[in-house]
C-alpha cells in the first residue's frame, strides 16, 4: 500500500494548476529567438511560419523532403545553427525524452549504414540524422501563441506556447530497430521501457481482467491516431484502471508516465494531474497481440484527458511478398490530449482572455 500511495502521490502531488507562466516559457522563448536570429533570410523562410499556418497541424512520421513543406533540416545548418536547434528541441523536452528523440535520430543513421546504396532511394527519401525538420510557428518574442516542431522520420513533437503554458501533443515517437543488433550502437533500446513495462503490466492482469483487456490476438498494421487521425478513436474499450489492483495501478501509473514525462517538468505535471484527476474508473488498458516476451503487440491507455498507443508496426519488408506481419522491431507510438492537441485549451483560454473586453 505504501509503494501504491507514493506513485499516487506522485501524479496528484501537482493537481492544483494555473495558467501562470512556466519557467520554461522563458527558456524556449529565449532558444528559439536565438535560433530564428542565427539563420539566413533564405532559411528563415523555410523555417518560420505565421502560427496560423496549416503546417503547424501538418506532420508525419514517413522519411523524406517529398512528404514536407515547412521547417529546416539540420543537414542544411551549419554546426552554430545546429546546436541552436538541438536547444529548442531540448528545452521543450525533459533529459529522458531529449535523449529518446537525438537516439531516435542517431538510429536513423544507422538504417542509411544498411542501405547498400542510397542513391537509388526514391526522390525526396532521405534517411538520416541531418533529414529532420525544425520549425517555428508564429512568433516567440511577443505575447502572441507560437509554437515548433520537430518533424521527420519516426519523430513527430509538436510544441505549443499560450499565456506561457506549453504543452506537448501530439507526441509521436517510434524507432526501428528498436534493439540495435550490431556495430558501436549493438543493444541500444530507445523504446525498450515503453515494451518491458506494458509487458510487466498486462502479465499481472488475472485471467478474468484479460477477458476484459485483451481485444484480439491480431496486432494491427498501425497505430490507428497517426497523422491527421487524431479524431479516430472515440469510443473507450478494455479494461478500466478501477478494476485493478492497487500493484496493478502502480504499474499503470508508471507506463502513463513514461510517455508523459518525456516532456519537460511544466508540461507534464499538469497532464499528469487532470489524468489523475479523471478518476479510475475512467482510464481504459486495451490489448492486441502476444504476451510474451518476443511476441509482437499492441497497447491502448485511453481516457478523456490522455491517449496512447504503442504497435509493432508492419513489417515493411514483407511487404513485398505480399505478406503483412508485425515487426517486433519497428514500434510506433502516439501521445495525444483527446481534443485537445496542439495547445487547445491553453489557445482557447487565451483568445477568451485577449477579447474579454469586447
Amino acid at each position: 500500500m505504501r509503494v501504491l500511495m507514493m506513485v499516487y502521490a506522485g501524479l496528484v502531488s501537482f493537481s492544483v494548476t494555473t495558467v501562470s507562466a512556466a519557467p520554461s516559457a522563458e527558456t524556449c522563448r529565449v532558444a528559439a529567438t536565438a535560433f530564428m536570429s542565427a539563420l539566413t533570410d533564405e532559411q528563415k523562410s523555410e523555417a518560420v511560419r505565421p502560427f496560423e499556418h496549416a503546417g503547424r497541424k501538418k506532420w508525419t512520421n514517413l522519411p523524406g523532403s517529398r512528404f514536407r513543406d515547412e521547417g529546416l533540416t539540420f543537414e542544411d545548418m551549419t554546426d552554430a545553427q545546429r546546436k541552436l536547434g538541438h536547444r529548442l528541441v531540448q528545452c521543450g523536452l525533459s533529459s529522458q525524452g531529449y535523449q529518446k528523440a537525438a537516439g531516435i535520430m542517431r538510429i536513423d543513421d544507422y538504417l542509411v549504414s544498411k542501405i547498400a546504396d542510397p542513391s537509388q532511394l526514391p526522390e525526396g527519401f532521405n534517411f538520416g540524422s541531418g533529414y529532420y525538420w525544425l520549425g517555428i510557428f508564429g512568433d516567440p518574442s511577443g505575447d502572441a501563441p507560437w509554437g515548433w516542431q520537430l518533424d521527420g522520420h519516426h519523430l513527430g513533437l509538436n510544441f505549443t506556447m499560450a499565456n506561457g503554458v506549453m504543452e506537448v501533443t501530439p507526441a509521436f515517437i517510434g524507432v526501428q530497430p528498436n534493439e540495435v543488433p550490431d556495430g558501436p550502437y549493438a543493444g541500444w533500446r530507445v523504446l525498450g521501457e515503453e515494451e518491458d513495462k506494458a509487458l510487466e503490466l498486462v502479465n499481472s492482469l488475472s485471467d478474468a481482467q484479460r477477458e476484459q483487456a485483451i481485444l484480439s490476438t491480431t496486432v494491427p498494421d498501425e497505430i490507428f491516431t497517426g497523422p491527421e487521425r487524431g479524431d479516430a478513436l472515440k469510443e473507450y474499450v478494455g479494461l478500466t484502471a478501477s478494476q485493478m489492483t492497487p500493484d496493478q495501478h502502480a504499474k499503470l501509473d508508471t507506463l502513463i508516465a513514461e510517455y508523459v514525462r518525456n516532456m519537460e517538468p511544466d508540461a507534464a505535471d499538469p497532464l499528469l494531474a487532470r489524468i489523475a484527476a479523471d478518476g479510475r474508473d475512467k482510464l481504459h488498458f486495451a490489448w492486441m497481440g502476444g504476451t510474451v516476451p518476443g511476441d509482437a503487440f499492441y497497447y491502448r491507455i485511453h481516457g478523456p484527458s490522455v491517449l496512447i498507443e504503442f504497435d509493432h508496426t508492419l513489417n515493411l519488408a514483407g511487404i513485398r511478398d505480399d505478406i503483412r506481419e508485425p515487426d517486433i522491431n519497428h514500434i510506433h507510438t502516439v501521445l495525444r490530449q483527446p481534443g485537445l492537441d496542439y495547445g487547445a485549451d491553453s489557445l482557447r483560454r487565451h483568445y477568451e482572455e485577449s477579447h474579454a473586453d469586447d
